[in-house]
């Protein structure tokens, strides 16, 4: 048998969320005897998964630019001059070239990238990047700025092997010209545990009051101050609670916006990270995802599988999820009445959830596809390794 393809993954940090368990997921799901995986983080907090990390994977950790801002100038810096990995990376290119990787595997932001290119100049890695969002939106920059970092993105991303995260994603990466045609493309979608993540059994009609849950990080990216703002609104006589799980990022903001906002019967209640968030789940009748910007969302869809009605903004990887009236709500982005609007409407429509909770339920289940086996193939391609037949 011919030795294993050695994958060495990097994320920014290991906080809580939707990257997080994608790539938990896929490096423990790989078949340990075509492949050596290890884990690097850059924000030096291994410690966060140690308990879910299988011991055949080896855990790195170092910290690379945890500061950061994403300034325009900073993305320009480092898409031209790759300063920012010759100023901050020595730590980290150490631990990459210490591992020795066949493939380096970047995750999410086009940052880390400079790092990438840096140690492919040292050895003959293949440099793969997982791009979970669509990166330059019309609304988000001004022309120039648009150029500029288009510009840039054209310059890190056409050295890697891209691996575009939904359809709206691999759009955007070629009609921005940012894929190289010499090198491999993979469109690969996030899939959730239908197991894990499944309907409630009958119902509880006396169930009191009605639950609206959010799950995820609790900062501005998600727009947590627009769902509380849209809450207060709801102009309802009967109790209503919004649960919002998740770590809180904005040092109490979100909590004193909603003693501002929502007064009885209306109640909100911040839980916090959470294990049982398919409990959890299965107790609520509406799930809500009100992010500004986002990747293909793995919460979205585990409300989905929950078999909940859901109400999300409608920006493209959203958009690849829901369609409006079908399986679920899309309210444009920051709108609190618009969000508003569609929540009244759902809890005064038992019927109206049940019907748009059973379509989520459907959708998710009809995506087909073994993403850990595309990605294994994608490995054994981008190192023009034979796939390993029984």
């Amino acid at each position: 048998m011919p030795n294993p393809i050695r994958v060495l993954c990097v994320v920014d940090n290991l906080e809580v969320g939707g990257v997080r368990e994608v790539v938990l997921s896929q490096i423990s799901s790989l078949d340990a005897d075509r492949f050596e995986v290890g884990l690097l983080t850059l924000a030096d907090d291994l410690a966060r998964v140690r308990d879910r990390l299988p011991s055949r994977i080896a855990g790195l950790a170092t910290t690379y630019r945890v500061d950061y801002r994403y300034g325009v100038p900073a993305y320009l810096a480092d898409g031209f001059l790759l300063s920012g990995a010759r100023r901050f990376g020595r730590d980290a290119l150490a631990e990459i070239g210490r591992y020795d990787p066949d493939v380096l595997h970047f995750h999410t932001n086009p940052r880390d990238l400079g790092l990438g290119i840096l140690a492919g100049r040292r050895s003959s890695c293949a440099l793969v990047f997982t791009d979970h969002l669509v990166r330059i939106r019309p609304d988000d920059y001004s022309p120039y700025a648009r150029f500029l970092l288009r510009a840039s993105y054209r310059r890190l991303y056409r050295r890697f092997h891209v691996i575009s995260v939904g359809p709206s994603v691999a759009r955007a990466n070629h009609d921005a010209g940012f894929l190289d045609p010499s090198r491999k493309h993979l469109l690969l979608e996030n899939q959730v545990d239908l197991d894990r993540f499944r309907p409630p059994g009958a119902a509880d009609p006396d169930r009191a009051p009605l639950e609206v849950i959010y799950v995820g990080r609790i900062n501005h990216v998600k727009g947590i101050d627009t769902l509380i703002r849209a809450f207060g609104r709801l102009g309802v006589e009967e109790a209503v609670r919004l649960v919002l799980v998740g770590p809180d990022s904005t040092d109490g903001a979100m909590r004193r916006l909603a003693d501002e906002c929502v007064d009885p019967p209306l109640d909100v209640e911040f839980l916090g990270p959470r294990s049982d968030v398919p409990e959890l789940l299965r107790r609520a009748a509406i799930g809500v995802l009100p992010s500004r910007r986002e990747g293909q969302p793995l919460a979205l869809q585990e409300q989905m599988a929950t078999g909940l009605a859901v109400i999300a903004s409608d920006i493209p990887e959203i958009a690849d999820l829901v369609s409006d009236g079908v399986n679920g709500l899309l309210v444009p982005v920051d709108d609190a009445d618009a969000l508003a609007a569609a929540l009244r409407m759902l809890l005064q429509d038992p019927d109206l959830r049940e019907h748009l909770g059973n379509a989520a339920r459907k959708f998710v289940e009809s995506r087909g596809g073994d993403p850990t086996l595309d990605l294994a193939r994608f490995y054994e391609a981008v190192t023009n390794r034979a796939p390993v037949t029984a």
